[in-house]
Order: C-alpha cells, then structure tokens, then sequence
C-alpha cells in the first residue's frame, strides 16, 4: 500500500504553523507497514488542490487530507473530494447533533456557518471528532482511499487513534508482504562513526538500512519490503542483532522506546531513588524525567545550582575547589552529584555543569565543555564531554549523556547483581 499526505492551509506554506501532523501521520503509518512516497503541501487555493487531490489519486492507493474541514469558505477539503469523484455531499443529521453538543457543552449557540462542517461526501465512512466541530471521512474509490481530517492536532490525533488506526490495521493484516520497518536508537555516535562501523550491512538490499540525525541521538532505520512478515522479521532480527553487536550499549532501544523511559523503568526495577544538580542545563534532566507517568516513585527532585552561591550555599560545594579549578570541572561534578545525594537522601546523585554557549568559553574551557558527575554507594565519578552546535543543542546533548550514563550504570549494576 503506498500512501501519500496532503496538508493544506496558507499558514502552513507562510511558515507561521508548523506541521507536526504530516510527522505524526508518516510515523503511524509507518509502524503500520504502510509506505508513505509523497509529502504534499498545499495552500488554501481551490485549483491548486484540486490538481493536487486529483494527481494523488492516481498515483497513490492511500490519500490522506488534513486541514480544509472548518466551517469557512476557504475550507474546502470535503467539497473537492466530491467534485473530483461525481459525488455529492450529503448532510449527516448525526455530525450536525454532534455539533450542535458541542456548543451546547460551552454555552454557546452554533453557528449556522457551522453547518457546512455536517455535509460528507456520499457513501463516505464518517469519523466522529469529539475533541472538536469537523469530522473526518474515508471515502472509497474503486481500490483507492481517501481519508479527511481536520488539521488541529489536537483534533486530528485522538480521531486517528481512535478510529482511523483500526480500519488501516485490517487493511494491513490482510497483506502478508506489507512493508516492515524497525528503528534502533543510540547515542554517543555521529553519522560518519556509525557509517564505517556498519558500513558494509548499509550496502545490502534488505534490509534497506537509512540513518536519521535525531534531536540528541541517532536512529537506525530498518526496512524490509515485499517478503512475507515471518520472514522479515528474521531479516530484521539477525540485522539488530549484527548491529547491537557492533555498537555495543550505543544502542539504548527501539522503536518506540526512549532514553528517559528506559531510565526510568530501570530505576523502578532496582527500587533506587535519584536527585539531580543542574547548573548549564537549568532543570532540563529533572524535566525529562518527570514527564515519564510514576516518576515519582524513584524521582526525588532537584537543584538548579546555576549561581556558585547556591552550589556552596545549598549543594555544599567547597569554596576552595570553585577558587582553583571553577564551577566547569570534573572535581565540580563530583561534589554537586555527591552533594545532591547527601541532600536528599537519594541512592544516586547525578549533576551537570558546563559551558551551554555561545559566550563565556576560553581556550582552556571551549563553549560545549561540559562535565557530568554520578554519586552512589561505589562512590563517585565525573566525565568530560565536548558537544558542538548552538545553545540548545549542547544543553539536550548534555541531558542525554547524563541519561545513557545512567542506564549504563544501572544495566551494570543489574548484571553484577545476578552474577552475585
């Protein structure tokens, strides 16, 4: 099955909204086998889309609209569709109760331009949207889909989930060769290094093997097309295995699976409570980790010790040592983890301080040097790190590192614990 999204709206192509649904979609379909080719983006002109819709049909077995459902003039997604087949739109009595409720449920009256919202395609399958006015629609032609949605995430996310994802999930069960995709996740390893370490399995034909520059990691994008699931998934099975072993706990997941959330599940497991000390990265690795549902069960807190009056005043950091060697050290590191731990009681301190840029670096101590401190009963360890790029850049690369050293530490530590 290959796909394709449209997405229109003029604010789109201005660049004054950005479009987080075409990611999300390509993402879903994605894990569903389904291959998306093209990516379309089309503002609010009617010829244009039309041409866009039409070209879309012919080329693609699944057509995926977003945007152009509200009640305005401009909003034409629904009415193209109908003219492009011959069919007419129809007015769905259910769609205008539903929202009709919708205003009620906020005291308000609908507006009759509302109604233009409740019209469908006919034969089309309606998709309800209790998050908001416009419902979705599939349209079938002859062996194509169309589908409809709204353009607000908000809107368009629930209505996928909650009743698109099952219609393309039988539609992909029926089809034993259906593309297969699986994403292997690292980090500490730039493009270039992967590149010559799996070089030559990058050469085969299947699986196909892409790499994607991700925000503070790299994926590894495997894809097998056109053989059946059994044996795709032995393909994709022996080629993680080759690669694990070859960038050893570089790899931290897959798929679905994060940094933070491997982190968190670990330190759950082992029943071991964490405090952090932030100073470059300003409460960026305690936010990380409480946006993990049950953080608070290892999640102590944190310090934002961005002040050296504060890292002495609160972390007991020894005057001395910010005096002879300054706040971006490894002795720094150490005695914000340690001082961290001690504070709250936590069985690992972990700290951060460095140079997040783009001011403030010296020849001894560039821009991006940064030091991570970890605390535990063992005792306590600093690591420098050199990140390059912009400001966000070093401070998400700085929460990552803190992160993958963590989840080593705790694999570690799981596996002297079963070796005793």
């Amino acid at each position: 099955m290959k796909a394709e999204i449209i997405s229109t709206g003029t604010e789109l192509l201005l660049g004054q909204t950005l479009n987080t649904s075409a990611f999300y979609l390509t993402e879903q379909l994605s894990s569903l086998g389904i291959e998306v080719d093209y990516h379309t983006t089309v503002g609010d002109n009617p010829e244009r889309l039309k041409n866009v819709i039409r070209q879309a049909i012919e080329r693609s077995d699944l057509i995926i609209t977003t945007g152009g459902t509200g009640p305005t003039k401009d909003d034409l997604a629904k009415e193209l569709v109908a003219q492009i087949l011959n069919l007419d739109l129809v007015l769905d009595r259910n769609s205008l109760e539903a929202i009709k409720a919708f205003f009620a449920g906020r005291n308000a009256e609908m507006p009759r331009s509302n109604e233009k919202q409740a019209y469908i395609p006919q034969g089309a399958k309606i998709l309800p949207n209790p998050a908001g006015t416009a419902p979705g629609a599939i349209v079938t032609n002859q062996n194509k889909k169309i589908v409809i949605l709204p353009g607000p995430p908000s809107e368009l996310e629930p209505m996928f989930t909650n009743y698109l994802l099952p219609e393309l999930k039988s539609l992909t069960q029926k089809d034993s060769h259906r593309m297969q995709v699986r994403v292997l996740k690292l980090f500490g390893l730039d493009e270039s290094a992967v590149e010559e370490i799996i070089g030559d399995l990058m050469l085969q034909s299947s699986p196909a093997i892409t790499l994607l520059a991700k925000r503070g990691e790299l994926h590894i994008r495997l894809i097998v097309r056109n053989v059946d699931q059994t044996n795709a998934e032995r393909i994709l099975d022996q080629t993680e295995r080759e690669i694990r072993t070859r960038l050893g706990d570089k790899v931290f997941g897959k798929d679905k699976e994060t940094l933070v959330g491997i982190v968190s599940q670990e330190l759950k497991k082992a029943n071991l409570s964490l405090a952090v000390a932030e100073s470059c990265t300003g409460g960026m690795l305690g936010a990380a980790l409480t946006q993990e549902s049950g953080s608070s069960e290892f999640f102590l807190g944190g310090v934002i010790s961005y002040s050296n009056s504060l890292k002495v005043g609160i972390l007991g950091i020894n005057q001395c040592t910010l005096d002879s060697v300054g706040a971006v050290s490894q002795e720094t590191a150490r005695e914000m983890a340690e001082g961290v731990r001690k504070l709250t009681g936590a069985k690992i301190g972990m700290s951060i301080t460095g140079i997040a840029g783009p001011t403030g670096g010296s020849h001894e101590k560039p821009v991006g040097l940064v030091y991570i401190g970890l605390a535990a009963h063992e005792g306590v360890e600093a690591r420098r790190f050199q990140f390059f790029g912009g400001r966000d850049s070093v401070r998400q690369l700085s929460v990552n590192a803190a992160l993958q050293w963590l989840r080593c530490y705790l694999l570690r530590s799981k596996g002297e614990h079963n070796n005793s």
